[in-house]
């Protein structure tokens, strides 16, 4: 019982992780240089694995349960709590948009049906899971995770005689900036944090293994798929990689990639849709029918307004979103290890949460000034 208990809880981790950030890396790995891209991962993966410790530290610290703006309220008072709302709510409803975006693109290469309907499709189907609830996501996530591991290696095989590992070149370092964006958005998924501790419930003495294990999963994973990607497509990498992985092998690749796309970023809409609406039901106090039409009318409306810009989407969202709710979830871990009432079931070594603070900080900062001054 114990392992199953852990195993969701890992899944529902790795499943809001992976999501259509996956499907943008080869590109943007592509764009800077392979090992710039791979350097670029292993410093954000090494960062988040650290920031959600400390996040998932915190919220052992705290008595109830609670969705991230609730901890933020606890512990930064009202006005941040409120900044923090249009934040992350906003970042919530740009993930959500990116996802059927890139399900449309990914249904129309499958069957042929215009992006357009298939994006609509998909999301009328799966709004629908997200009223349903948790317990529907976790089976979810444990079927659809596997799945992504078993269709991966599908593909290495399918694809086995057209690798050339001598695409696998290029590093510049004054590109680090190029994929940083959306290399942030893929490895995010803090807001699986409080639902790994409710997963957990009982057995919060595992949830830091739980954290660890599924943050190492997703970062090898998109080492692994922008290494084949690239070593198939070379410099013809496409924005959304299952598409031109399928132009390059043929219809039995558009068809095993795609699926692929399609569980990698149906996982991801399930727990961040639940997440958005746990939100307004925990910490906003809504009935929950008004919290899920909240959920599942804005993305709809700005779809129809006509936001179709795959990559610039999850890059901003990375750089931006993740940039200042990480901030904020660093600051909600110091805060709490003195204030917080109850005894956490782990702790991250005082001198590890203050270096490794500073420098998450710092390096989100960074990021952000970065493409402020990028967009003016």
């Amino acid at each position: 019982m114990k392992r199953i208990f852990q195993f969701e809880a890992i899944a529902t981790m790795v499943g809001t992780i992976i999501g259509a950030g996956i499907l943008g890396i080869p590109f943007v790995f592509s764009q800077a240089g392979f090992w710039t891209g791979s350097l670029v991962l292993g410093v954000v993966a090494i960062v988040m694995i650290l920031m959600k410790l400390m996040y998932g530290e915190a919220t052992l610290r705290t008595y109830g349960n609670h969705q991230v703006l609730g901890y933020t309220e606890i512990y930064m008072g009202k006005v941040i709590k409120y900044l923090m709302s249009f934040i992350l709510i906003a970042y919530i409803y740009g993930a959500l948009l990116a996802y059927f975006i890139g399900q449309g693109e990914i249904i129309e290469a499958i069957t042929g049906l215009p992006a357009f309907w298939s994006s609509i499709g998909f999301f009328a189907i799966f709004s629908f899971f997200i009223f349903v609830g948790l317990g529907v996501i976790k089976r979810a996530e444990l079927v659809m995770t596997g799945m992504i591991i078993i269709v991966m290696a599908v593909i290495a095989f399918l694809s086995k005689g057209s690798i050339n590992i001598a695409n696998l070149e290029g590093f510049d370092f004054s590109s680090v900036v190029i994929p940083y964006g959306v290399i942030l958005f893929a490895s995010s998924g803090i807001v699986a944090v409080p639902e790994v501790r409710q997963i957990l419930k009982r057995k919060e003495r595992y949830m830091h293994k739980a954290i660890i294990f599924g943050c190492l999963i997703p970062p090898i994973l998109y080492f692994l798929f922008a290494a084949l990607v690239i070593s198939i497509s070379g410099v013809s990498v496409t924005e959304i990689a299952t598409v031109g992985l399928g132009e390059v092998l043929g219809w039995k690749m558009i068809l095993v990639a795609n699926i692929f796309a399609f569980f990698t970023i149906a996982t991801s809409f399930l727990t961040m849709g639940f997440a958005q609406m746990s939100i307004f039901q925990y910490d906003f106090k809504m009935p929950k029918v008004i919290a899920w039409l909240l959920v599942v009318v804005v993305p709809l409306v700005i779809f129809f307004l006509g936001a179709r810009d795959f990559i610039k989407v999850i890059g901003l969202l990375g750089s931006l979103g993740i940039g200042f709710t990480g901030t904020v979830y660093v600051l909600t871990y110091y805060i709490a290890r003195k204030k917080g009432k109850r005894k956490p079931e782990f702790k991250i070594p005082v001198w590890l949460g203050n270096i490794g603070g500073v420098v998450i900080v710092i390096m989100f900062m960074l990021g952000m000034v970065y493409t402020i001054s990028s967009l003016i």
